[in-house]
């Protein structure tokens, strides 16, 4: 059976929970990442965070969302958000590495309270 005709992936379903902190979050996002490389087998998606977010939620030449569409984690413009509701940043350092930052509790981006995972 194809990708499309399973169930979608619950990798995200613990994105942001309570019981968790950033670290398990920036662990998940990226093991949302090797997912998706496995079956799709062209590297991590590329864009911004939205147009990665897409290609997570089901736009991608599979259509197997990895996150599902409606996660609380997304925002209104699509981004995959940290437990601050943050957009993440995404820096990808090849085909098959993308560093993961949240720009932490105080919510901007490039400040000492970042939390970045660099696979």
């Amino acid at each position: 059976p194809s990708a499309a005709r399973e169930e979608p992936s619950r990798l995200a379903d613990d994105l942001n929970s309570p019981q968790g902190d950033i670290h398990a979050d920036l662990r998940l996002v990226d093991a949302i990442f090797v997912a998706y490389r496995g079956p799709v087998r062209s590297g991590n998606p590329v864009g911004e965070n939205s147009e990665i977010t897409a290609a997570l939620t089901g736009r991608n030449r599979l259509s197997y969302a990895f996150i599902l569409p409606g996660s609380p984690a997304i925002n209104s413009k699509g981004e995959l958000c940290d437990r601050w509701g943050t957009p993440f940043f995404f820096h990808q350092l090849s085909g098959e590495r993308m560093e993961i930052r949240s720009a932490g509790p105080d919510r901007k981006l490039w400040t000492p309270d970042d939390e970045v995972l660099t696979p």
